[in-house]
């Protein structure tokens, strides 16, 4: 039973809250759920300043064709606005307009939806969010305004841009940002020099996505002391190069035919490189003729009617010259043409798919599904179909779905993600004799795989009371017997407080989602990917039964060298299912160990207690977050004073101190302060676990994205340790606010952001300190103030529970 000399910073709040931009955006649950199965969602537009307009495109949706848009709430900072022709819809497409923008107060302008789908009406609460941001301070500006980037270079890739000001016009700038814009998927090639203040450079990892040719435009977000400002169309990096990557069609196509006496031309080709003064030459033909022509400016080769081409079983092979203002380069063999009698028109009913009657969900495949035998066609090309579903054209943008060119094969990899239920995968082929082309579709009906699982739990000891002892007579044991859950959001979550007590961890139950299927499991470590301690996971085992045990236990049932790592450890088991004549599932379960350590805190002017173990307890120590839609989780949190010995290897547990002390645990104060880590959860190479200093780590690019050296910790602080005072550093990854009711976590959807445009699914852990004198200065004081790794954050851009 709970002392009541306990001081418990009980139900301490932790609202995850947002300095958003606007980002993609799907309905809630309770407001799309219904038969039809109806969710609509936005692109987002991000940030926008004063005198910009921007119409953002229709959105996309799952069920019945959605009709009669119409914004049914506009708010500013969460109160309402009056919508003076500021937001204008389309009523029959659903495209938002955003207008007349030089008088709008800056702020962040949520948007309600609402439009008919299958005769329902649909009421979607902030599809849309726009920071309205400020204008740009007198005096920026970006040299030089137009990067010239030429990829024929040897340091192309050092190419840069400097943000420069006048510091007489204006306050300084404290904050450099590209504004995202989730339109411009380019936008994470870019970042500002961690090392350099307002230099804008091209990603590392990034530049081999620039394409010559192309030019990309950036605008930036400034911040000064003033709030946060736009620059629009700040700066343009121009890529260019000599031509390179001639491509006309695929070479499963080729020979090309044309079909004699007549006038016939080749596809116009894609070119890479510089367009400026781009020409197109024959170099040679072999056998060699005359009788082909190429048109200087498109590169396309033709034949004119009455051509004197004989028909032959040798083809024509090209070489082609291509030159730009930048140079010339010669694409040898790139193009070739077989001349025939005649090339048969496509017979439309002679072009068909077999269905697959039946694909597994992960892990199914279905390869080489080729067209059914009896086309009738001369040199056909085969693409996807412009109207396949948005399902289908996500699995085909992530290359789950191919299609060969040449003869219309279609694969589909065990990586695919679809959904249950019948699906068409469009494709059109066409030739010379129908450019229009005929589609047919590859029917597949996906099923749910009999192996799945929702999910694995091995229980958790957090729940367990912390028994409080009132005169210290040290009896009272602290509990690690794990159990099942109560709450999910306590799953796999085990705390032994400074390694002592540590348990076997026993399988508590796999949620499958068909409880009646045949599936055995197996299970393994990843030893190689964890943060925390690492002889907690190089000494984890399983057994065949799935029960967790440590190898690395001291005979006091401690973790190896646990008394002087107090870090914890974040790994995952790789569950694999197996069975029922369908493919494997294997999921990679994250397990959290918590080993805090109690610290001794002194305080003046206490007579006899000026040595106190105190340890703070964070319930759920894991706070999960959508880094997307961050919203407001709770946790509970306590403060314990733990005793240093221990009986039998258990760990015992004091009461708080009451009286001249209590002064003292009602000032508590705590904050980031270094020694950041970050777990990979999922197969994202890019996505590194490690350090923040790490190359390739999640981390590194976060710092990157705030445009600090990965040396500082001060994108996770909100205070300044060595003057108390609030750190004014405006651009943070994650920091703690102190409100009137506890505390609040405010995460940066923006940063978060990685270099490949993806958000993280994976945890990041970090050292923190606390005092209890609310004296921010003390967290600087080894001695008035204890450094613990309090809690962790689990990002998952899926998650709807927060």
């Amino acid at each position: 039973m709970k002392s009541k000399l306990l001081s418990t910073f009980s139900m301490l709040r932790f609202f995850i809250v947002a300095a958003l931009t606007v980002f993609c955006v799907s309905c809630d649950k309770t407001e799309t759920t219904d038969s039809t199965g109806f969710i609509l969602h936005y692109l987002g537009v991000t940030d926008i300043g004063p005198g910009m307009s921007y119409t953002l495109q229709a959105p996309t949706y799952k069920g019945s064709a959605p009709y009669d848009f119409t914004i049914t709430k506009v708010t500013l900072n969460e109160e309402t606005f009056s919508n003076n022709d500021n937001f204008v819809i389309n009523a029959e497409t659903g495209e938002i307009t955003i207008q007349n923008t030089d008088g709008m107060t800056s702020g962040m302008y949520s948007i309600s939806v609402g439009c008919y789908s299958n005769g329902k009406f649909f009421d979607f609460k902030d599809a849309v969010q726009v920071n309205m941001l400020l204008a740009v301070p007198e005096g920026v500006t970006v040299e030089p305004a137009e990067v010239l980037v030429n990829q024929d270079e040897e340091n192309w890739a050092e190419a840069s841009a400097q943000v420069s000001t006048e510091a007489d016009k204006h306050v300084s700038i404290t904050g450099y940002a590209i504004a995202q814009d989730e339109t411009k998927p380019y936008l994470s090639y870019f970042t500002f020099d961690p090392n350099t203040k307002g230099k804008i450079i091209i990603r590392e990892s990034e530049k081999d996505k620039l394409v010559a040719g192309e030019s990309y435009t950036l605008n930036l977000k400034l911040t000064t002391k003033a709030g946060e400002h736009m620059y629009n169309n700040a700066v343009t990096f121009k890529v260019v190069s000599k031509p390179r990557d001639l491509f006309y069609i695929e070479t499963e196509a080729l020979p090309d035919l044309f079909e004699t006496g007549t006038e016939n031309k080749s596809v116009i080709p894609t070119i890479a490189g510089a367009k400026e003064e781009l020409k197109f030459a024959i170099k040679s033909v072999t056998p060699e003729t005359t009788a082909f022509t190429i048109n200087e400016t498109t590169g396309q080769i033709s034949v004119p009617e009455g051509n004197s081409l004989e028909i032959s079983e040798t083809p024509y092979v090209f070489t082609i010259t291509a030159s730009n203002a930048y140079g010339s380069n010669d694409f040898e063999g790139i193009y070739s043409v077989k001349v025939v009698a005649f090339i048969e028109p496509i017979q439309p009913e002679t072009f068909k798919y077999t269905a697959i009657n039946q694909l597994y969900q992960l892990g199914g495949k279905a390869e080489d599904n080729a067209i059914v035998p009896g086309f009738v066609g001369g040199a056909p090309t085969f693409t996807f179909d412009a109207n396949n579903s948005d399902e289908i054209k996500a699995q085909i943008d992530q290359k789950f779905i191919t299609l060969n060119s040449a003869n219309g094969t279609i694969d589909i990899t065990d990586k695919q993600t679809l959904s249950t239920g019948k699906h068409e995968i469009k494709v059109r082929v066409t030739n010379k004799k129908n450019e229009e082309g005929v589609v047919s579709a590859l029917e597949v009906n996906v099923i749910p795989n009999p192996n799945n699982f929702e999910y694995v739990s091995w229980g958790t000891n957090i729940e367990n009371e912390i028994p409080t002892n009132t005169n210290g007579n040290k009896t009272n044991p602290i509990s690690t017997e794990t159990t099942e859950e109560t709450k999910e959001e306590n799953r796999n979550l085990f705390r032994f407080i400074q390694g002592r007590d540590v348990r076997e961890l026993p399988l508590q139950r796999i949620k499958m989602i068909n409880e009646n299927a045949n599936t055995t499991f197996t299970y393994k470590v990843l030893e190689n990917n964890f943060i925390g301690h690492e002889k907690i996971v190089k000494g984890a085992k399983v057994k065949e039964d799935g029960t967790i045990y440590f190898t690395n236990l001291t005979a006091k049932k401690n973790f190896a060298d646990g008394s002087s790592n107090a870090k914890g450890c974040v790994f995952q088991i790789a569950v694999t299912a197996k069975g029922n004549n369908a493919p494997a599932v294997t999921k990679n379960i994250p397990i959290f160990i918590s080993t805090p350590k109690p610290t001794v805190i002194r305080y003046p002017n206490i007579v006899d207690k000026d040595k106190i173990n105190y340890v703070l307890l964070c319930t759920p120590f894991v706070i999960k977050v959508n880094p997307k839609e961050p919203k407001i989780p709770s946790i509970k949190t306590q403060m314990h004073i733990i005793g240093a010995q221990d009986i039998d290897g258990v760990q015992t547990n004091y009461s708080l101190y009451s009286g001249i002390l209590d002064d003292y645990h009602s000032k508590f104060i705590w904050d980031y302060r270094d020694d950041f880590s970050y777990c990979n959860f999922d197969d994202n190479t890019g996505h590194g676990t490690g350090d923040n200093k790490s190359a390739g780590n999640l981390l590194n690019q976060i710092w990157s994205n705030i445009g600090v050296a990965t040396t500082t910790n001060t994108p996770f602080r909100y205070y300044d340790h060595k003057t108390g005072q609030i750190d004014k550093q405006n651009t943070k990854a994650a920091y703690i606010e102190p409100t009137s009711n506890g505390h609040q976590l405010i995460i940066n959807p923006n940063v978060w952001q990685a270099a490949d445009g993806k958000y993280p699914y994976g945890a990041m852990l970090g050292n923190m300190r606390f005092t209890l004198e609310n004296k921010p200065e003390n967290l600087e004081a080894g001695t008035l103030c204890a450094s613990q790794y309090s809690f962790i954050i689990w990002f998952d851009e899926t998650y709807e529970g927060n």
